[in-house]
């Protein structure tokens, strides 16, 4: 049995027994694999390497549905719920949207079926897909490219001559999310770094160093980037990334800001593969040195610096050389 497999067995026999916090099931797992070797008779190396490990198989299965997450507890789904992205909700509420006005509750039945959540025996999946069509339609609102008229939602006027645009940039965001999101988190932290990078340079920005810590005893810093601009000021730029399809939640975001003034770090920047709940992006908008970047802007800066995609002619498409 390859470790990972005897990880991923030892995750369901011990989540079979009781739901826990991530941290506690870390801690079980990771025990449960060293046997003896525990504790301060281990060398620091090993458990670090046992709980990043294990850390990856939980991503893993969290992702895949196979263990689903209620706040900060986590628990065996009753059977495997689908796996939604807020991208793929975003692309398909366009194009029904282009065929004609639509109410809530119309594209709630319709994306049930297209996605397939109303075969599955658990719940948890229909009301994260809930969750995401209230967020996609309160976005795309936002953005002015769909309006509300006698309850229905339409696409704008002024937005139906570019209908054809707009269809391929969501799809080719939704592309590129479910490409990274597959990549697993260890190419995340690096195309972040390597993305953010690229975008300080393209703004005038020096960076003197970049580099991933790596490991679970990071201190809550998946990555550093050090930058000075044309005055000499320096900076360090402290950067977590998560590539998961959960909503980040204000809890994660204060651990990590915390992380970053204990590093005396200049800057957080908390990127997901995901978006942050309504709580955290508040948290966020009350400080001045920590911001969060979502699916959406890693879309907007790959577009700008050109990092995994590229320009084609007159559009862009995924760079493969990359992903």
């Amino acid at each position: 049995m390859t470790n990972r497999k005897k990880i991923y067995k030892l995750v369901l026999n011990a989540l079979a027994k009781r739901d826990m916090t991530r941290e506690k099931l870390l801690s079980s797992v990771t025990e449960q694999l060293l046997g003896a070797c525990t504790g301060g008779t281990c060398p620091v190396g090993k458990v670090s390497e046992a709980r990043g490990a294990t850390g990856a198989v939980i991503t893993e299965m969290l992702d895949t549905g196979v263990v689903i997450s209620e706040g900060e507890i986590l628990a065996l789904a009753s059977s495997k719920p689908i796996a939604l992205r807020a991208e793929s909700c975003e692309k398909e509420i366009i194009s029904l949207l282009s065929e004609k006005a639509m109410s809530k509750r119309e594209i709630r039945d319709r994306l049930v079926r297209h996605f397939g959540t109303d075969k599955t025996s658990s719940k948890h999946d229909d009301n994260i897909l809930f969750t995401l069509i209230g967020q996609v339609l309160k976005r795309l609102v936002g953005f002015g490219l769909i309006v509300i008229e006698d309850g229905d939602y339409k696409i704008a006027p002024e937005k139906a001559a570019r209908l054809n645009d707009i269809t391929e940039y969501a799809a080719l965001k939704s592309e590129l999310m479910a490409r990274i999101h597959s990549k697993g988190g260890e190419f995340f932290e690096h195309f972040v770094l390597t993305l953010l990078s690229k975008h300080f340079i393209k703004h005038g920005k020096t960076v003197t160093e970049g580099y991933v810590t790596g490991g679970s005893s990071d201190g809550g810093i998946d990555g550093i980037i050090k930058t000075t601009d044309s005055l000499g000021f320096r900076e360090n730029h402290m950067i977590q990334a998560k590539n998961r399809l959960e909503l980040t939640s204000e809890t994660a975001v204060r651990s990590f800001y915390g992380a970053v003034c204990a590093a005396q770090g200049s800057r957080g920047i908390f990127a997901t593969t995901s978006d942050f709940h309504p709580s955290a992006r508040s948290f966020l908008e009350g400080i001045d040195n920590c911001i969060g970047i979502n699916a959406d802007m890693i879309f907007k800066l790959a577009c700008e610096c050109q990092y995994g995609v590229k320009k084609h002619g007159d559009k862009y498409v995924i760079d493969t050389k990359i992903l």
